[in-house]
């Protein structure tokens, strides 16, 4: 057996523990500034959440108003449209309006079937043609948009149904 001298006790003293305390809070605070969070999947959720917003809020605004709503995705962003006795004009009032997305994050739009006519077509204005449709019925064309960036290993699903439901889920992917 070992001896001790007498007056000493075996164990750590308050400075060695106190170091050692030290030690694992610096190597703690450098694991979770190295671990930092995905901004662009935070900015993605921010945009699907903003759209779901607007589509509830342009399908509310078409039933009160009695008009026929619609939207056209772009690169880059999206706008809402009325129907005027002219054809689609682009929506300026309140919150329907054209709006640009965050750099770095792209749409991906996908409509099932064909879409319908309402108003007046001309070849000149195919870029004026709406790509969903939010009636004053309640209705919308079903589709999904798909938020993604490059940088970023996240991406957002948003998915409307014909009845005006939408709803949104996020995805990892590698």
């Amino acid at each position: 057996m070992l001896a001790l001298p007498a007056g000493r006790a075996a164990g750590f003293t308050l400075l060695e523990l106190m170091v050692v305390m030290v030690l694992i809070g610096i190597i703690f605070s450098f694991a979770m500034l190295s671990m930092g969070g995905d901004d662009l999947a935070e900015l993605m959720e921010q945009e699907a959440r903003r759209l779901e917003t607007l589509l509830s809020l342009a399908s509310d605004e078409a039933v009160i108003r009695g008009d026929e709503l619609a939207m056209r995705f772009e690169e880059g962003g999206y706008e809402f449209m009325v129907l005027a006795a002219d054809g689609w004009r682009a929506a300026d009032d309140g919150l329907l309006k054209s709006y640009r997305l965050p750099d770095g994050i792209e749409l991906q739009l996908d409509v099932s079937g064909d879409l319908p006519v309402l108003g007046e077509q001309s070849e000149q204005d195919s870029t004026q043609t709406p790509q969903i449709f939010i009636l004053s019925s309640g209705e919308m064309t079903p589709f999904s948009v798909t938020f993604n960036s490059r940088n970023s290993t996240s991406q957002f699903h948003l998915t409307t149904t014909v009845l005006g439901t939408v709803s949104w889920e996020v995805e990892e992917v590698l």
